[in-house]
């Protein structure tokens, strides 16, 4: 009779557990709410004055971290979809902050800075709550689009006199010079090919100015500047300047 009444305690005790669990599946890890949402971002160029995307675009592999209530410690964390798409799942009813970064649109050339941004949460139980209205910034360097600017150069050579020309060839080997917007100092130096041409890549959205140096043939100063002011207003554009650039030689 010991033996009947052990085994049937037993027997009761494995039921109990086995349908606390099955309940506390039910519930997943936490509780049976969730937080889902969409991150976008807005690109700019490197000083924050150019908007570079015509709307927003989906915010790619960007981290989001949540706090439940008074906790001072992140409890969960996520990473965005490639279409911007993200979700914490099994949330107890609560107060949360949610949290991600984005830059500040007012940083140092030299020193980007991110700052925090918090959203507060109130979940009821069985709740999704739906948050498709989260947009972060980020600047882009002049060199990371997708835009390209191409030219041809020429070079004139003249007799001694600097009156007669000698003869005029595509110019091989010329020092381009590219700067963007209004940084002090040129971005890129290239060389043109054997055919007098150059281009400069990547190039993202803005105000772009090509420039080189040529012998000032009346021998007044060292070097003339020879230049063009080239505006690229969107991406995948392929800008070839019709203009012949010349630059000059004795």
């Amino acid at each position: 009779m010991k033996i009947f009444a052990l085994t049937k305690m037993l027997l009761v005790t494995f039921v109990v557990i086995l349908v606390a669990t099955a309940c506390s599946q039910d519930e997943g890890v936490g509780g049976n709410s969730h937080i889902r949402g969409k991150l976008m971002v807005n690109y700019y160029n490197d000083d924050f004055s150019q908007l570079l995307s015509s709307e927003p675009l989906p915010a790619q592999d960007e981290d989001l971290f949540l706090i439940f209530g008074e906790d001072s410690v992140v409890g969960e964390k996520t990473s965005t979809s490639y279409t911007g798409d993200f979700e914490f799942e099994y949330l107890w009813p609560g107060n949360y902050k949610l949290y991600f970064y984005s830059e500040d649109t007012l940083p140092s050339l030299s020193n980007k800075i991110d700052t925090k941004i918090v959203k507060e949460i109130t979940l009821a139980k069985n709740e999704t709550k739906i948050l498709n209205d989260l947009v972060i910034y980020k600047s882009l360097e002049w060199n990371e689009g997708t835009s390209t600017i191409s030219g041809t150069v020429y070079l004139i050579n003249y007799k001694n006199s600097g009156e007669d020309v000698k003869y005029i060839v595509p110019a091989q080997e010329q020092e381009i010079y590219i700067t963007y917007g209004n940084h002090k100092f040129y971005d890129e130096r290239i060389r043109t090919s054997s055919d007098g041409t150059f281009v400069f890549k990547n190039l993202i959205k803005g105000s772009y100015r090509i420039f080189m140096y040529s012998e000032d043939i009346t021998e007044k100063t060292a070097y003339n500047v020879v230049e063009k002011t080239i505006e690229v207003t969107g991406d995948n554009q392929d800008i070839n300047i019709e203009e012949i650039f010349y630059v000059e030689k004795l």
